[in-house]
């Protein structure tokens, strides 16, 4: 009897004995595995990168951002080492300057205090700016020279699928205008102007989603004539909710049988120069860029558009309108028609609203 439970004892111990010691072996390895891959540089030091971390993006889609560049060894251990120290949610979006032989846990620490430290600025690039536009807000935040970052407008290299092809940029007066996305963005002191227009022109691959894409496709549009009905859009609507209503009148007279000049007064104004009044003299000018001369689209954007003025080129409202001018009383909304009758009683009621308003002095 004391044999056998002997044997049965042995038998319960034996087990547990193994299972303390494989227990030690794993807590041993994940120290060592702390040690060797938290806490060893990745990579030889020395070569420094400035990288975007933007607002929203996973761990996953920062460690594959990280790795990318070179930063860090392997995606999964920087996720690995954020979650067993539970420190996922404490980092920050912003750009950074990294360098490879940094640390995970060094590369970890820098996400969690900010960029602020390495001298950036906020930008903020409204909707409707043109790209001369933009280099003045860059010049006057510091981030680059206007006749720099003109330059690389006109002549840098880049490599986004949608930009306009040799081909169809002759008649262009800038090539990038139109697709650079306004946004709110951190830039450094001093960055360089293809970085700048790098960044910018991503956020607008981002925006051209599969969803948008197929939308053109469906219109039978191309990326280049999307972004200048959006410009238009842009350019021409005060109110938010106006924007697909213009969409409808520049498509109805693009599709009219036979095809009705645009005479979008902002074609005109970027090829003269922005300005509150268009003379007779503006609206003869000679420029592929005046639809009140030349058919069709202009050879480009006016202006780099929004999201909301991208979706109204998209999906623009179904309406009978060709024709819309602004009521002049002071709230930006427009007067639409459907007839050059109904569009001369509109103008009538414009002048009525300006010469009241003119009386009232506001």
């Amino acid at each position: 009897m004391r044999v056998a439970m002997g044997k049965w004892l042995g038998k319960v111990r034996r087990p547990a004995f193994f299972g303390v010691i494989a227990a030690a072996v794993l807590v041993g390895a994940f120290f060592v595995v702390r040690s060797v891959v938290v806490y060893t540089p990745f990579g030889r030091s020395g070569q420094k990168m400035w990288i975007d971390i933007r607002p929203g993006a996973s761990s996953q889609e920062i460690g594959q951002e990280l790795a990318q560049h070179g930063v860090i060894g392997s995606p999964l251990a920087f996720r690995a080492y954020l979650f067993l120290t539970r420190q996922g949610a404490n980092l920050q979006a912003g750009r950074y300057q990294f360098a490879t032989g940094m640390t995970l846990a060094q590369v970890v620490n820098e996400l969690k205090q900010g960029a602020v430290r390495f001298n950036t600025v906020v930008v903020t690039i409204p909707e409707g700016f043109t790209v001369t536009q933009i280099a003045q807000v860059l010049a006057e935040k510091h981030v680059c020279k206007e006749k720099a970052f003109m330059n690389v407008v006109r002549t840098g290299h880049f490599s986004y699928w949608f930009l306009p092809s040799a081909a169809h940029i002759k008649a262009v007066r800038d090539r990038l205008e139109g697709y650079l996305f306004p946004d709110t963005y951190d830039f450094t002191i001093g960055e360089s102007p293809h970085k700048v227009l790098g960044t910018m022109l991503g956020e607008m691959n981002s925006i051209l989603t599969p969803g948008r894409i197929a939308a053109m496709k469906r219109d039978g549009l191309t990326v280049r004539q999307l972004l200048t009905v959006a410009s238009m859009i842009e350019r021409e609507a005060k109110l938010p909710r106006e924007r697909p209503l213009i969409a409808s009148v520049i498509y109805n007279r693009l599709h009219h049988k036979p095809p009705m000049k645009l005479r979008i007064d902002a074609t005109v104004e970027y090829a003269v120069g922005f300005s509150s009044n268009l003379t007779a003299q503006d609206l003869a000018v000679n420029s592929p860029y005046n639809t009140y001369l030349v058919d069709g689209l202009p050879p480009g954007p006016i202006a780099n558009p929004g999201l909301a003025s991208i979706d109204a080129a998209l999906h623009p409202a179904h309406t009978g309108y060709y024709y819309y001018v602004a009521k002049g009383n002071g709230t930006g909304a427009s007067y639409f028609a459907a007839t050059y009758q109904q569009q001369l009683a509109n103008e009538a009621k414009r002048q009525q609203n300006l010469l009241k308003r003119s009386r009232n002095g506001s």
